[in-house]
């Protein structure tokens, strides 16, 4: 959020951890950029909120990345843990009429005595940007 706002964007982060919220705003008044804070559930608390123009979502699954769709912005960014979870999300983005890309995110850690692997970790990084229909000529 506050890399956002850095940015010159608008911000509304919402989160259902109050610490969360809490961090995000010292972190914003540490870079001396402006954010609004919002304690809720999504997707409830999306209710009340402005009608936004691109939207990541941090989690909560296709549950909330429908009823941000619903909403319409021009751009919705969401990671899944799994290839399960991101084809659901990229489902519900294309039934919504965003065209979707996805990408698998992945890193290692080595150890360097042997050079073999000690972890992995994997996340998918969907973009679904909203499908304008053109006017006819």
């Amino acid at each position: 959020a506050t890399e956002a706002a850095r940015a010159g964007a608008a911000v509304i982060a919402v989160d259902r951890d109050r610490d969360a919220c809490a961090r995000t705003e010292a972190t914003a008044r540490h870079f001396g950029v402006q954010l609004q804070t919002v304690h809720g559930n999504a997707p409830h608390v999306l209710e009340d909120l402005p009608e936004p123009d691109v939207v990541r979502v941090g989690g909560g699954g296709a549950a909330v990345v429908s009823a941000v769709a619903d909403r319409r912005p021009q751009r919705i960014v969401a990671h899944a843990a799994t290839r399960d979870a991101a084809e659901l999300v990229g489902r519900d983005l294309t039934e919504h009429g965003y065209r979707v890309e996805c990408a698998l995110l992945q890193s290692v850690g080595l150890d360097t005595r042997a050079w073999t692997e000690t972890e992995r970790s994997v996340a998918f990084l969907l973009s679904g940007e909203i499908v304008r229909r053109e006017a006819p000529r």
